[in-house]
């Protein structure tokens, strides 16, 4: 199952990026923008920034900027709604 293979992921690569909530959040839909961490999460615009651009690294997300706004894509979870 994507969302344990990927709460697993997070926690042996990046235990420190681990929260319940950023994970849930991040697979309510297929991508992620800084806002929606700010708002769910009530942390700053840069540490929601860190987060984000965290779980980039290891391969969760990719980024893509759109006009003035980075979205973070989840891939795997896109190719899933995607069928």
């Amino acid at each position: 199952m994507l969302f344990a293979e990927t709460q697993e992921l997070i926690k042996t690569r990046a235990a420190k990026l681990y929260y319940k909530e950023l994970l849930e959040l991040i697979f309510e839909q297929p991508y992620s923008k800084i806002e929606f961490v700010t708002e769910r999460m009530g942390v700053s615009r840069v540490t929601a920034t860190k987060y984000l651009k965290g779980l980039e690294q290891i391969g969760v997300f990719s980024s893509r900027k759109v006009w003035k706004e980075t979205l973070y894509i989840n891939g795997a979870l896109f190719d899933l709604l995607k069928g």
